[in-house]
């Protein structure tokens, strides 16, 4: 193997390794976010449950 060779494999094995942490990191984000909205959907619906409405909106008189 000459010194081209050696520096061709380095490149090759930095670039497997770079993009098989992209994989994990994205694997990793979408595990979290949807654990997330798991997690939000069981508020909501326990929130709802309890017989939780939202305040009403306030009505401006229109003026003439």
């Amino acid at each position: 193997m000459n010194i081209d060779t050696r520096w061709l494999v380095l490149a090759a094995v930095a670039a497997g390794a770079a993009a098989g942490a992209a994989v994990a990191m994205k694997s990793r984000r979408r595990q979290h976010r949807t654990a997330r909205d798991l997690e939000h959907a069981t508020d909501l619906k326990s929130w709802e449950n309890e017989g939780g409405n939202l305040a009403p909106v306030a009505v401006a008189a229109a003026l003439p």
